[in-house]
């Protein structure tokens, strides 16, 4: 098959597990003799076309992340990088001839591209949901709804919203997407969707999956008995509200001075804005913790395989309902046991004192109180070691994911679920 992918983020360029995640399938379609274009966003590139390996970095985001002058691009470059973004898409549509086109990401792009993809190529589009996009405004409706982020701004936003949202307004509705093939990358995804009023009750539900290998083989060479050391846990993730790791923070403080437990450390592994890293170093120090909490940085993706394995404790506490967490995975296959918050897709990944530990999200006190439990009983935290493994390698690998994905697109290609020949070489596609 033929399959232009269309997303917001793309490696090494990426925000987090949805462009890992995309890559992984990329490859893996590759690897199974399949021709892949995929069409993304220009972010990491300085605004600046490259193409390689079938990756076209061509289009526009509508709000670039972290850089200032977004009021003035609106009123100046709004209409015509939306043309530009069109233009890239009908381009590469008709120099590749695509038997299917997968939109993988589209939070922060214009809504224009998946209903032009639906005009060009009509029930051959098929959506994989990863996050709540389709339920959102558009960037530009967020960021003139957004007050200034200083007084001197303030002012001056205020009077330009006005002149902004009603220029929005006169361009009409976001186009209506028919969405006839979805997939969700779990079923509280799904059914927040619907809940939203977004067509998708039929979707197929195809949960990410990990390569295993690379996770085993360290863990096989890096495993240090529990007895020789605290125990250790770890978050790793984007450091954000959303994320709970306050909660984590006013739990170990529960652990440490509540229960007296002494011998339990916490390292925290990514980065977020420099304003809330500057919050959670301070609510560190306030609570006294600063011997047993640490901040590691952002550890890259390549590295997380030999980073797990050295923690006994994956914390996951998020305060929103996650769409997935493709960390869970990679904790559960490297033998940590996972202590995630009770809601959202984590539900569908660990089974409660099964193969792994939910506590009630935003709750310090439960989460302490788990973690209290694997402290003083290692033969319950080996169980759950176990089991979790077991769970990812029975159900989360990358290759059953990739089987589900081939499965659907050629479904809504038309080839059906037999093993198809490689499609032929596509045409070249010129640089804008």
């Amino acid at each position: 098959m033929r399959i232009l992918v269309l997303t917001n983020f793309y490696p090494p360029y990426e925000l987090g597990g949805q462009e890992q995640s995309c890559e992984d399938v990329v490859g893996g379609l590759k690897r199974r003799g399949h021709h892949l274009v995929v069409l993304t966003s220009m972010h990491g590139t300085h605004n600046l076309p490259v193409e390689a390996d079938g990756i076209f970095r061509w289009l526009y985001l509508e709000m670039e992340l972290a850089t200032p002058g977004h009021s003035i691009r609106f009123f100046t470059e709004r209409k015509r990088r939306e043309r530009h973004n069109l233009d890239c898409l009908q381009r590469v549509v008709e120099q590749t001839g695509p038997d299917a086109v997968f939109i993988w990401g589209m939070w922060n792009l214009p809504r224009s591209l998946p209903a032009l993809a639906e005009a060009l190529c009509p029930g051959r589009v098929v959506y994989r949901f990863g996050d709540y996009w389709p339920t959102l405004p558009s960037q530009h409706v967020l960021y003139w709804h957004t007050a200034g982020r200083s007084w001197l701004a303030c002012l001056p936003k205020r009077l330009l919203s006005a002149v902004a949202l009603a220029m929005m307004a006169r361009d009409g509705a976001l186009p209506r997407l028919k969405f006839e093939h979805t997939i969700c990358i779990s079923a509280a995804l799904r059914d927040t969707l619907v809940e939203c009023g977004i067509p998708v009750s039929d979707a197929r539900i195809i949960h990410n999956g990990i390569d295993v290998e690379p996770y085993l083989q360290c863990r096989q060479h890096q495993a240090t008995p529990r007895e020789d050391r605290p125990l250790k846990l770890l978050y790793a993730g984007r450091l954000a509200p959303e994320k709970g790791v306050d909660t984590a923070i006013k739990a170990m403080a529960g652990v440490v001075f509540g229960r007296r437990l002494g011998d339990v450390r916490l390292s925290i592994v990514g980065s977020g804005t420099p304003d809330y890293e500057d919050v959670l170093q301070q609510l560190v120090i306030e609570a006294g913790l600063t011997d047993s909490v640490a901040f590691l940085g952002r550890v890259p993706r390549e590295a997380m395989p030999e980073l797990l394995p050295q923690f006994d404790v994956l914390v996951f506490p998020s305060i929103w309902k996650e769409p997935f967490g493709r960390v869970l995975l990679e904790a559960m296959i490297s033998g940590l046991v996972v202590v995630a918050a009770g809601h959202g897709a984590p539900c569908e990944i660990v089974a409660d004192g099964e193969n792994g530990l939910l506590f009630a999200p935003g709750d310090a006190e439960d989460l302490a109180e788990k973690i209290a439990t694997l402290a003083g009983d290692d033969q319950t935290r080996r169980r759950l070691v176990d089991a979790g493994s077991q769970t990812v390698l029975e159900r989360f690998t990358i290759a059953r994911m990739l089987d589900q994905i081939e499965n659907c697109l050629k479904d809504v290609a038309g080839f059906g679920t037999e093993t198809v020949q490689a499609s032929p070489g596509q045409a070249p596609v010129s640089t804008v």
